[in-house]
C-alpha cells in the first residue's frame, strides 16, 4: 500500500500537526488492511470446509471432528473480526490481531496434526481403504464397491501408502503455510506497523 509507506516515511517530520494526522491515517489503513486480511481468512476456510465436506462424502465418513473443530474457529474469526472492525485504538487493534493470529496458528496446527495422527493412528485401516479405492479405480468401479474389510494388506502396500501419505501431508503442508502461513505473515506485519505508531507517539 504505497499511501501508508509514504506517510511512515514522513512520520518523524517535526510538525505535531503532521504526526496526529498520519497517525490517524496510518490506524485506519492498517485497519483495512487487517479486515480485508480477515476476510480473505473467512474465504480461506470456507473453501477449505467445503473440500473437506467434499473429501467426507467421497470416503463416505464424515469428518466430525474437523467440522466441530472448525465451527470453533469460524466463530472465533467471526468474533476477532467484529473487534478489529470496530476497534478505535492501537491498542485495542494490536490487542485483537495478536490474538487473531494465535487463533489460526493454533487451528492449522491442531488441523495439521489431526491429518497426521488419524492416518497414523489407523494405518492399517487406511491402508486397507487406500487398497479398495485403488482397485475400485483400477477396475473403474463405482466409489465403496469394493470391501476394505476383505483386504489383506502385505508390507509392499503399507510401503506404497506410507509414501503416498507422506507425499498427500507435505502438499498439505505446503498449501497452508501459502494460504495460512501468508495471512498470519500479513497480520504481523500489521501488528509491527501499529507498534512503530505506538513507539513514536511515546
Amino acid at each position: 500500500m504505497e499511501e501508508l509507506e509514504l506517510l511512515k516515511k514522513d512520520w518523524n517530520k517535526k510538525s505535531d500537526d503532521f504526526k496526529d494526522y498520519s497517525e490517524k491515517e496510518i490506524h485506519k489503513m492498517i485497519k483495512q488492511k487487517s479486515v480485508s486480511v480477515t476476510k480473505t481468512l473467512f474465504v480461506t476456510g470456507s473453501i477449505e470446509i467445503v473440500l473437506w465436506a467434499v473429501y467426507g462424502y467421497i470416503d463416505g465418513y464424515f469428518p466430525y471432528t474437523r467440522m466441530s473443530l472448525f465451527g470453533v474457529f469460524f466463530g472465533l474469526v467471526i468474533y476477532f473480526f467484529n473487534k478489529i472492525s470496530t476497534g478505535e485504538t492501537s491498542i485495542s487493534l494490536m490487542k485483537n490481531i495478536l490474538n487473531l493470529r494465535k487463533i489460526i496458528f493454533g487451528y492449522a496446527g491442531i488441523s495439521f496434526l489431526l491429518i497426521v495422527l488419524v492416518n497414523v493412528i489407523d494405518f492399517k485401516n487406511n491402508t486397507k481403504d487406500f487398497m479398495a479405492g485403488l482397485s475400485d479405480g483400477y477396475n473403474h468401479n463405482n466409489l465403496h464397491t469394493t470391501n476394505a474389510e476383505q483386504m489383506t494388506p502385505e508390507l509392499g502396500n503399507y510401503i506404497v501408502f506410507g509414501a503416498a501419505l507422506i507425499i498427500v501431508v507435505y502438499l498439505l503442508y505446503v498449501i497452508y503455510k501459502k494460504t495460512y502461513g501468508k495471512i498470519l505473515f500479513d497480520l504481523k506485519k500489521n501488528y509491527k506497523e501499529l507498534s512503530e505508531i505506538e513507539e513514536n507517539l511515546v
